[in-house]
């Protein structure tokens, strides 16, 4: 029993391991995880920053693409009942010649699954030379060849026989159920009823679903842009670091050494070394404070730096001092903490924090036989995300460290960058020979932490693209239908007086009223879930008024430009071919 197991490890570790973190209330314990849930559930370990899949959004990405087919679906309900008086004559006929209603449904059912099977064959080799630039797109390697795979050739066929079914059914009833008398006197059949209201109901429902996503794509990109643009209390850009090796690692005096070289570069700002940068790793996970009991230890994020940390990662000092290669003592006594340890920690303000006695007892010098650093906030630094803005900034600690050393940073001039990574690794060649160097900027690695919610941005917009078009086309086909059905009615008004702009107001007052009640009918769908998405953000943007304002107008422009051609058609028609028309 895999969870039996995980609570005896868990119960160990608590006992044995870790009772300074449980006395403090830490979840910080391991547990254990099926392989096939690394990819999607593994977004928030520590100490582990690569790039994961989000279950949320592939899930998402799932309905949108529902989404898409249920607007389709839609159109061709909507499409299939508006044109049935075009068939109605071949139905009374068949009626009349003892066709019976199911042989009928039957019939058209069978029309549609065929339709539909087309289509799918149709999107299925679309598919097949798109998945390239998919994977391209989406950094994954996704194979997709129903021409070598039997089983996923027949999932399509059974999926595009159970759309065409589920579209087909309503037009098949409604087809089915003409009168032949009533047929074959050419008595008015469709636009009012039963399937008038359902064409409405189901323009609705499509441009509903568009707004939707067109204020969803708004809010996606603008919340990517908020998490790429955000002051991370740190400038990020032109830095670039790497995990020092061999006797770099080993040596602390040849690392110094191996830095004062990088620094005689012109095109070099400033270098560090320690263990735990911004976007990467950081040393320890807790201090201890002094108490009237003893000490209390405190959760903390423990940066182990040297005198330039500071200065390369462009952190700001809000009150105290920065380390000092000229004050020996800091090496064992100073600490530097953000404004969050401030206020969790009962300082008060910054300056009161200056002073404040802090131990730290995670790993002991080797040159030394004090057990446990007892030092002193000498600084308070702004605070800095040295995570992604998916999590809240919490407690940091800085100090020095000479001994433990994992990474450096360089700080470069914009210059001329090409050449200065030339030089650091013409430097590096000579300290290190058998392992190359292997170097990330800073700004990318953050860039990175945010792929997922590009991804979703970008398709946001594709989906949107699509169900709009989707959306369009069919509301063409309705505008075209409705003209068709008013013709003499447009005649009649013609030659009474009515110009062109009174025809255009005709034909596309009622369709933009639905468009308009859609856009209402999905604001509050749109705040709630976007919100909720918005949820998972401890930095996000505010929902304002004026995305509900550009959804609405956009929607209406489209719908607008969409229906305006055959508004315009039908003004300016001969009124005298419009009153001769059957």
């Amino acid at each position: 029993n895999i969870q039996q197991l995980q609570n005896k490890f868990q119960a160990y570790m608590k006992k044995d391991i870790f009772p300074t973190f449980t006395q403090v209330g830490s979840t910080f314990l391991p547990f254990f995880q099926p392989l096939k849930d690394i990819h999607l559930k593994s977004s928030d370990f520590v100490y582990d920053n690569a790039v994961r899949g989000n279950e949320t959004y592939v899930r998402a990405l799932s309905i949108l693409a529902l989404f898409v087919l249920v607007i389709a679906c839609f159109n061709f309900i909507n499409l299939a009942t508006a044109r049935s008086f075009r068939r109605a004559k071949e139905i009374g006929v068949r009626k009349v010649v003892g066709a019976d209603r199911k042989q009928l449904i039957l019939q058209f059912i069978g029309e549609t699954i065929l339709l539909s099977v087309l289509a799918m064959l149709l999107a299925t080799v679309a598919t097949f030379f798109i998945v390239p630039w998919l994977n391209q797109f989406t950094n994954k390697s996704i194979q997709f060849n129903p021409f070598a795979d039997p089983l996923l050739a027949l999932i399509i066929i059974a999926a595009g026989i159970v759309i065409g079914t589920l579209a087909g059914i309503y037009p098949a009833l409604i087809l089915s159920g003409f009168q032949p008398l009533k047929v074959l006197k050419n008595m008015k059949l469709v636009g009012s009823g039963g399937t008038s209201w359902l064409r409405h109901a189901l323009v609705i429902v499509q441009f509903a679903l568009s707004v939707l996503l067109i204020i969803s794509t708004i809010i996606v990109y603008r919340q990517t842009r908020y998490l790429n643009s955000k002051d991370l209390g740190f400038n990020k850009e032109q830095i670039v670091y790497f995990q020092v090796r061999d006797s770099l690692e080993a040596n602390p005096k040849t690392l110094e050494t191996f830095k004062s070289q990088l620094r005689n570069s012109s095109n070099i700002v400033a270098v560090t070394s320690g263990y735990g940068l911004p976007g990467d790793q950081y040393a320890g996970d807790g201090v201890n404070l002094p108490t009237k009991e003893g000490t209390k230890e405190y959760p903390a994020n423990v940066f182990i730096g040297d005198p330039d940390y500071v200065k390369t990662l462009g952190l700001r000092i809000v009150a105290g001092r920065d380390f000092s290669k000229d004050m020996s003592t800091d090496v064992k006594e100073a600490f530097l903490i953000n404004e969050t340890a401030v206020k969790e920690w009962g300082f008060g303000t910054p300056e009161k924090a200056i002073g404040q006695p802090i131990y730290w007892n995670e790993w002991a010098p080797t040159d030394t036989t004090q057990p446990v650093k007892k030092g002193k906030v000498i600084g308070v630094v702004q605070d800095f995300h040295y995570k992604s803005l998916h999590e809240k900034v919490s407690a940091s600690v800085i100090q020095l460290y000479p001994q433990i050393t994992y990474k450096v940073a360089v700080k470069l001039k914009t210059a001329d960058i090409k050449n200065t990574l030339a030089f650091i690794n013409n430097r590096w060649n000579e300290f290190v020979s058998s392992y190359p160097l292997d170097y990330k900027f800073m700004d990318e690695t953050y860039g990175a932490m945010y792929k997922n919610e590009e991804k979703l941005s970008d398709l946001l917009w594709i989906f949107t693209i699509m169900a709009i078009f989707i959306g369009c086309m069919g509301l063409f086909a309705l505008a075209a239908f409705s003209a068709e059905q008013r013709t003499k009615e447009i005649g009649i008004r013609k030659v009474l007086g009515a110009n062109a702009f009174n025809i255009m107001g005709l034909l596309s007052r009622n369709f933009l009223m639905l468009v308009l009640a859609a856009s209402l009918i999905a604001f509050p769908i749109a705040w709630w879930a976007m919100n909720n998405w918005l949820k998972n953000f401890p930095y996000r943007i505010t929902i304002s008024w004026w995305i509900f304002s550009i959804a609405i107008i956009a929607a209406l422009l489209i719908a607008l430009l969409t229906i305006s051609f055959q508004a315009i058609k039908a003004a300016i028609a001969n009124p005298i071919k419009s009153l001769r028309t059957e």
